[in-house]
C-alpha cells in the first residue's frame, strides 16, 4: 500500500460555527451565507461562498468551505492559509494571550482551529511533517480537551516522523481510549522499536480486538471506498476504512510489519472474522505484502 492521494480526515470532529458574539453585521451576514452553501453542493456551494467573501472577505468560514472544495492540494493549503489569516484578524490583537484556556469554547476561535487542523493535514500528506507537527502541537496547547479530536491525527504524524518518545507519551494519556487509530499506532510504534516479541504481539492482537476489520482493509482483498466515510463507529468498517486511507502505507513503509500482521494475527482472523474467505486472502496478501 502507498500513501493515498487523500486523507479522510474523519477523525477530525467538524462542528458548525458561530461567530464571535461582537462580530461586525457584515461577518455574521457572511456566516448566514456559509450556513446555506453547506446545504448546497458542487457549483452552488462554491458560489455561496465566494458570496460570502463579498460581503466579507475575511469570512474564515468561506475560505475554508472553499478549500474543502478544492481538489489541488497545494491550492486547497493556499486557501487554508487565507482562512487562518483571516480568522487571526477577526479574532483580533493579542488574540492568542486573550483567548487562553477558552479555545473552542469561544466559538469564535473555532473557524481558527479547523482550518488549522485542515491544513494539517493536507501538510502530512506533502510530507512537510515538522510544520504539521507544530500545528498539532499548538491546537492540544490551547485545547488540552481536544473537542476536534486532533489527538489522532497528531499520533499517525508522530509514527510517521518516528518521533517514538512524544509518541508514547500521548498514547500513555490516552491509554484507556479503544480507537483503531491509536491502539494499531501503538502495536506498529513498538514492533518497529522493538521488533516482534510477546509483548508487541499482544499489543497487535489487543488492536485487532478493538477492530477486526483493519487487516481486511489493509491487505486490499475489500476495496477502500472512493471517498472518505463521513461519520464512523469505534470497532465498524467505517472505521477500519478511515484508519487504512490515512496510515495503511505506514505499514508497508516499515520493513516486516505486514508480514508480522499477518503472522500473528493468523490463528486470530481465522477464527474470529466472520467471512473466513476473506480472512485467508487477507493473511496471504499481507504475508507478500501489499507492495509486491
Amino acid at each position: 500500500m502507498t500513501k493515498r492521494t487523500t486523507k479522510s480526515n474523519v477523525f477530525l470532529i467538524r462542528r458548525e460555527t458561530a461567530g464571535a458574539t461582537k462580530a461586525p453585521e457584515q461577518l455574521r451576514l457572511a456566516q448566514k451565507k456559509v450556513s446555506q452553501a453547506r446545504a448546497e453542493e458542487g457549483k452552488k456551494r462554491l458560489a455561496l461562498a465566494k458570496e460570502a467573501l463579498d460581503i466579507f472577505p475575511d469570512c474564515s468560514e468561506a475560505h475554508s468551505l472553499i478549500a474543502e472544495e478544492t481538489s489541488d492540494r497545494p491550492a486547497r493549503m493556499k486557501q487554508y492559509r487565507k482562512a487562518i489569516a483571516s480568522a487571526e484578524k477577526v479574532l483580533g490583537n493579542d488574540w492568542e494571550r486573550r483567548y487562553k484556556g477558552s479555545f473552542w469554547l469561544a466559538s469564535e476561535t473555532r473557524p481558527l482551529m479547523h482550518a488549522m487542523a485542515m491544513l494539517a493535514i493536507d501538510l502530512q500528506w506533502e510530507d512537510q511533517i515538522d510544520e504539521a507537527l507544530d500545528i498539532y502541537r499548538k491546537l492540544l496547547e490551547w485545547n488540552p480537551t481536544d473537542h476536534q479530536g486532533v489527538h489522532y491525527q497528531f499520533a499517525a504524524c508522530l509514527l510517521e516522523a518516528n518521533r517514538g518518545e512524544e509518541l508514547e507519551r500521548l498514547l500513555s494519556k490516552h491509554e484507556d481510549e479503544a480507537s483503531a487509530v491509536l491502539s494499531y499506532t501503538k502495536a506498529l510504534h513498538l514492533f518497529r522499536k522493538y521488533g516482534e516479541s510477546e509483548k508487541t504481539n499482544q499489543f497487535l492482537i489487543k488492536a485487532f480486538q478493538v477492530n477486526n476489520h483493519v487487516p481486511i482493509y489493509l491487505a486490499e482483498v475489500l476495496p477502500l471506498p472512493e471517498t472518505a466515510p463521513s461519520t464512523i463507529g469505534f470497532g465498524d468498517e467505517r472505521e477500519a476504512e478511515a484508519y487504512v486511507m490515512d496510515c495503511g502505507y505506514l505499514w508497508a513503509d516499515i520493513d516486516g510489519a505486514e508480514k508480522w500482521m499477518a503472522e500473528t494475527l493468523a490463528s486470530e482472523l481465522e477464527k474470529n472474522y466472520p467471512d473466513k474467505e476473506l480472512a485467508e486472502k487477507a493473511i496471504k496478501k499481507l504475508k507478500k505484502g501489499t507492495k509486491s
